[in-house]
């Protein structure tokens, strides 16, 4: 059955090249700045690029959403093909990104054939919701069905993500409830929450072993999942470990493995692990 739902998300999926090529959602990018030099991710720096630059850079990058004008093109583009349009974005309370989504939005003829999601989250936790949404998509549900099916998926979505340091999120102002870690992390590795686009502490650990291990135990306590994923900025093998133990606890669960990009680097750091599991509804 051919689709009649697009749908529409941003660089901060953090995409496989699945996600793009098979599923055929349509990526629109946001942008890291060093400095005068804008790149679009995903585009004009790779994710290797930008993390030898991020250790060495001074002052750090900073980053901005997608203009009004990237949502127009992407929405028009799509609604001459498609019937209706799902457009699934990082957090409000993160990015820009999803005002930049409704403000185009507003400007189409019919802005009635385009929803908005505000899925709270970011990069593997928000592939959860684009993924159920595809699926939908192409097993022929309508626009309204789409979306909720992005909607139930965030409600069932759980995220937990070690940092090396909280530094880059204090300079980048989304630090959230995880303020009340700051001064206390003299060698100590925050085991952090993404809940309603915010972060929350969750745990303190001494080491990044004891840390993973943490993390590891807390997904394999969650009961009826039906996704996984683990996401990393500059460490393949951890992430290839604690998915390879994900499988063993959930052996009829596809474990994805992504890597952080720019975006998601630039706020949160190199060292960065994040492990996420959807339930089923």
């Amino acid at each position: 059955m051919a689709r009649k739902v697009a749908i529409v998300t941003d660089s901060t999926v953090d995409p496989t090249p699945e996600m793009v090529e098979e599923m055929g959602v349509t990526i629109v990018p946001l942008r890291v700045i060093f400095g005068d030099e804008v790149y679009r991710e995903g585009l004009d720096i790779t994710t290797e690029e930008f993390y030898e630059r991020l250790v060495k850079s001074r002052p750090l990058p900073t980053t901005s959403a997608p203009s009004v004008g990237d949502f127009q093109e992407a929405y028009e583009r799509l609604l001459k093909e498609f019937d209706s349009v799902v457009s699934i974005h990082i957090g409000a309370k993160l990015s820009g990104t999803v005002q930049a989504a409704y403000t185009a939005r507003q400007s189409l003829a019919k802005p009635e054939r385009v929803e908005i999601v505000d899925s709270q989250m970011i990069s593997l936790a928000m592939a959860f919701a684009v993924r159920e949404a595809v699926e939908a998509a192409h097993a022929g549900a309508k626009l309204a069905e789409v979306k909720a099916a992005a909607e139930g998926a965030i409600q069932r979505t759980s995220l937990r993500c070690m940092l090396d340091t909280l530094e880059y999120v204090r300079r980048g102002g989304r630090i959230g409830r995880a303020r009340a870690y700051l001064g206390t992390l003299l060698s100590v590795k925050p085991i952090l929450s993404l809940r309603e686009g915010e972060l929350y502490p969750e745990e303190r650990v001494r080491t990044r072993p004891r840390g993973l291990e943490r993390m590891l135990q807390w997904a394999v306590r969650q009961q009826n999942v039906k996704r996984a994923a683990v996401g990393h900025s500059t460490t393949p093998d951890e992430a290839q470990s604690i998915k390879e133990r994900l499988e063993m606890a959930f052996p009829n669960v596809k474990v994805d493995v992504t890597r952080f990009g720019p975006v998601l680097g630039t706020h949160a750091g190199p060292g960065i692990l994040g492990v996420g599991v959807m339930k089923r509804g």
